[in-house]
């Protein structure tokens, strides 16, 4: 009865640890977030339990789909990877270094891996490596399983909802008698660690496709928000377009009623009956002069129409720049004197010719001259400089004109070139212009395969400032 009693409590004790170690692995599969402590748990309490001095944890990559019918043929082309092992302490109680982990081999290189994968979900026990008839080859096992050290093994596989996952070996050095609560216990720890498997398996495969589809979102964002700007940028620049046609416009009207109200006032008055002879001539004169405005501007939008519509044809030929620039000299120092302005030229001595189309390069310097004497302080000096730069790959003269009056603004100096863009405070000065001058210089200059650029810096003994255009020219192929 005492006998009896002993082996009922041996019974009762063995099953609580069974079923602690059930436990353990439930709670383990729940709250833990990385696969190694389960499998160390796994394995730790099955040697613990059961009295193994090896395990091996491996698990299956698939080269093919899932198959989940192992009795059909052949068998899967899979990968087995050794994911897991402990080894028993040896007789001075160090662990020794596992010397499995990592190592890999076909499914079809193994045939008890095959009898196991065949014998699913039951386990596949070994008594002896003679158990086993090799088909072909002598190396029928996997070496990992080092069955001439320890030959009795016990290899299960960890299957769930059909589909084989990988494998779970017992070894040992001796033959031993499998008690049912053992095996039972071997499938049950087999059973939750292919759940444990599988639960991490879709984990890191969700967690791939949120990072991608994450990254596709903020693909998708960063795209949308380029977009976002580039439309807003898009949104800004029609707006100023449109503020600038408006002042296209009204500009323009201006520029157009202006002399033709000046007009209509003077035909009106030359109506009248017994207008004397010299309010006849002044009356006249204002009608020419504004006719002579309203012609110039309407030239003047005809020619920035076939320029920027590249209509216009050029006409290169030999061009004196000296005899030019002293043409306009004496032009400009008569008109100029009225307001005490002077000009002042410095040029090399040597030839200043330039293949060039000569009515452009004219028309660029008259309204570079106007624009200076129009915009000079009275009684000052505007300065013409230029220079002839052979040194370049293409050979080119460079023109310098420069005149004291009021500053231009870096803000200015960015649209100083473009259509009616006058400067801040020249209507309240009412200094007359249409605000074409500039835009047909650039246009020209353009045309010349030229650049034209502006600088405008305050001058140390005075609160004026001095503003110089530069013009280069280059040589053209003559016609």
């Amino acid at each position: 009865m005492a006998i009896s009693q002993v082996h009922l409590y041996k019974q009762v004790d063995t099953s609580s640890r069974h079923q602690a170690l059930l436990n353990q692995l439930t709670i383990a599969i729940r709250s833990c977030t990385e696969l190694d402590p389960i499998l160390k748990l796994a394995v730790d309490g099955l040697v613990r339990t059961l009295q193994i001095e090896r395990s091996l944890i491996l698990l299956l990559k698939y080269v093919d789909p899932l198959i989940k019918n192992r009795s059909q043929k052949p068998i899967p082309r899979a990968k087995a990877t050794v994911i897991y092992e402990w080894l028993t302490p040896t007789s001075e109680g160090n662990q020794p270094s596992p010397s499995s982990i990592n190592s890999s081999f076909w499914l079809s290189e193994c045939d008890l891996c095959q009898m196991a994968y065949q014998h699913t979900p039951k386990p596949l026990i070994l008594k002896d490596k003679r158990c086993i008839s090799c088909n072909d080859s002598a190396e029928c096992v996997a070496t990992v399983f080092d069955l001439d050290s320890m030959p009795n093994l016990l290899l299960i596989s960890l299957e769930s909802q059909g589909t084989v996952l990988g494998f779970l070996a017992l070894q040992q050095r001796q033959p031993r008698a499998w008690l049912t609560e053992e095996l039972e216990l071997v499938e049950l720890v087999s059973a939750q660690l292919s759940i444990a498997i599988l639960q991490f398996q879709t984990l890191r495969q969700t967690s791939a496709l949120v990072e991608e589809r994450t990254a596709q979102l903020e693909w998708s964002l960063s795209v949308q928000a380029k977009l976002y700007e580039k439309t807003r940028q898009q949104i800004d620049q029609l707006r100023r377009l449109n503020a600038l046609k408006d002042e296209f416009l009204s500009t323009m009207s201006d520029q157009m009623r202006n002399p033709l109200a000046s007009m209509r006032m003077a035909i009106c008055m030359l109506r009248q009956p017994g207008l004397p002879v010299e309010r006849q001539v002044r009356y006249l004169d204002i009608l020419e002069q504004q006719c002579n405005l309203e012609i110039n501007l309407i030239n003047d939008l005809l020619t920035l129409q076939e320029l920027e519509s590249h209509k216009s044809q050029l006409q290169p030929q030999k061009v004196d720049m000296r005899e030019m620039i002293q043409r306009l000299e004496q032009s400009f120092t008569e008109k100029w004197s009225v307001k005490g302005l002077s000009m002042e030229v410095h040029l090399p001595k040597r030839s200043l010719v330039l293949d060039t189309d000569a009515d452009s390069v004219n028309r660029i310097l008259t309204e570079l001259l106007t624009n200076a004497g129009k915009y000079s302080e009275p009684d000052t000096k505007v300065v013409l400089r230029a220079i002839y730069q052979a040194n370049q790959k293409v050979p080119q003269i460079v023109l310098s004109l420069s005149n004291i009056g009021s500053s231009i603004s870096p803000a200015e100096q960015e649209y100083i070139f473009e259509k009616f863009r006058r400067g801040e405070g020249v209507m309240q000065k009412g200094i007359q212009g249409t605000g074409l001058g500039l835009a047909l210089v650039k246009c020209l200059v353009e045309h010349l395969n030229g650049v034209i650029t502006v600088s405008s810096s305050p001058m140390s003994d005075s609160q004026s400032w001095l503003t110089c255009f530069t013009l280069t020219l280059p040589q053209m192929q003559g016609g």
